[in-house]
């Protein structure tokens, strides 16, 4: 992606009388009022068309609109800005009145659950950690994490740091947002991926950038080291005071944002922000969010992420467009999940019938659901992916053998490996 332009000072243009009489008429209104609708950054409102109007003119009264409407915040030296608008109303009540209803979790029992939470937690996983460069498939990845194997390279290690990191936080929902948890998370991240003089410490140089890796262009300069400390313990503060406050998904966006900003790692930063912000979800009572891979889309639409970021920082640290973007990744992660459990739900329900006879549990019904389109098990992948004892999950084979079902198709680390047979059902 390029930097965007920055957009024009509103003083200056105020400045000009001719300028400033036009600003604060009617007529511009409505162009300043349908941009503002589409929240446009600046180098977006320079190429439309803003009739008699010059485009700067039709900006400074977008921001004045804006200013208006905004809170701020305060983190250490850096103040932050954020508009909670119209389109961000309607998406936040699409999504309360989607999860609050519990549409999707509670229409499945507890061993269902589990595994599609499971499943989720580990796409989450490998896409925050494709992001920042991991080179391996989905497919084998997922493999990996089912079968608990030992990560081969540094972006195995990757993906196996985050899915450890996503299953840490969900048992830290009831504990405050302390520096040293986000160091916990931040060695979790980066165990064997980074110096140990590194993990879980806040930076003690101030020579990280964050840039575009082919042309080198620097699009943000972290806050300097030694305002690392104060800005931080801010936000700690900010997110754990219960009174009056944004809207739980507001503010576990504005936490996403402020991280990656005060950048206050040497690396793993965008990692740990991602993280933290399920986590505070989870903790606002969003337990639909075990169930959505918000980084999958992340990954998909990774220019208009960074983007979102550059328009914030360009145009003073204007929390709004990521807040926009996050909403509607947010939207498309539910939809995603939605369809997913309903062909899921279809598909096993249709199995289901043609497996009865062979006298299968649901959770065998989802073992052998799965393998028919490819792929294997073991004993430990079993155990993992559904939640179960060894004994059990060796019971399962064993069933699954003895129906026809599987067959051993060899061995991976002293256990056998295992697909499906074939056998028309």
């Amino acid at each position: 992606m390029h930097f965007p332009r920055n957009p024009p000072k509103i003083d200056i243009i105020l400045s000009d009388e001719q300028k400033s009489k036009a600003v604060l008429s009617e007529e511009i209104k409505e162009f300043a009022k349908d941009f503002n609708k589409k929240y446009l950054h600046w180098s977006e409102v320079r190429t439309r068309d803003t009739g008699p109007f010059d485009p700067d003119t039709v900006w400074a009264r977008m921001k004045l609109v804006r200013m208006d409407n905004s809170n701020t915040l305060v983190f250490g030296k850096t103040h932050y800005r954020y508009l909670i608008s119209d389109r961000a109303m309607k998406m936040l009540h699409e999504f309360d009145m989607r999860t609050s209803v519990g549409s999707f979790p509670d229409v499945m029992d507890p061993h269902k659950k589990s595994y599609y939470s499971i499943s989720s937690l580990m796409e989450e996983s490998i896409a925050s950690s494709q992001m920042e460069g991991a080179i391996t498939t989905t497919k084998q990845a997922k493999e990996m994490l089912r079968k608990n194997a030992r990560p081969k390279d540094k972006f195995e290690r990757m993906i196996v740091n985050n899915y450890k990191a996503m299953r840490f936080i969900k048992d830290q929902t009831e504990q405050p947002l302390t520096l040293e948890l986000i160091k916990s998370i931040h060695r979790i991240v980066t165990e064997g991926t980074l110096d140990e003089r590194y993990m879980g410490i806040f930076r003690d140089n101030d020579d990280v950038v964050v840039q575009d890796p082919s042309s080198g262009e620097v699009f943000h300069q972290p806050i300097p080291m030694n305002e690392i400390e104060s800005a931080m313990q801010q936000l700690c503060d900010f997110i754990n005071d219960e009174g009056e406050s944004p809207h739980p998904v507001i503010k576990g966006i504005i936490l996403h944002y402020a991280i990656a900003y005060i950048h206050p790692f040497e690396d793993g930063n965008g990692r740990v922000a991602r993280t933290l912000f399920y986590w505070y979800e989870l903790k606002s009572g969003y337990r639909s969010m075990e169930y959505l891979a918000l980084s999958r889309y992340i990954k998909d639409h990774k220019g208009k992420y960074e983007e979102s970021y550059v328009f914030g920082e360009t145009d003073g640290n204007d929390m709004t467009y990521f807040i926009h973007y996050n909403l509607k990744a947010l939207m498309d992660s539910l939809d995603k999940f939605e369809d997913y459990l309903k062909r899921k739900i279809r598909g096993e329900r249709s199995t289901m019938i043609e497996l009865s006879n062979h006298g299968l549990n649901d959770r065998q019904i989802r073992i052998i659901n799965g393998l028919m389109g490819g792929g294997t098990v073991t004993v430990r992948s079993i155990q993992n992916q559904n939640q179960v004892s060894l004994n059990t999950a060796r019971a399962d084979i064993r069933h699954l053998i003895e129906a026809g079902l599987l067959t051993e198709v060899g061995r991976e680390v002293n256990m056998k490996v295992y697909s499906w047979s074939g056998k028309k059902v």
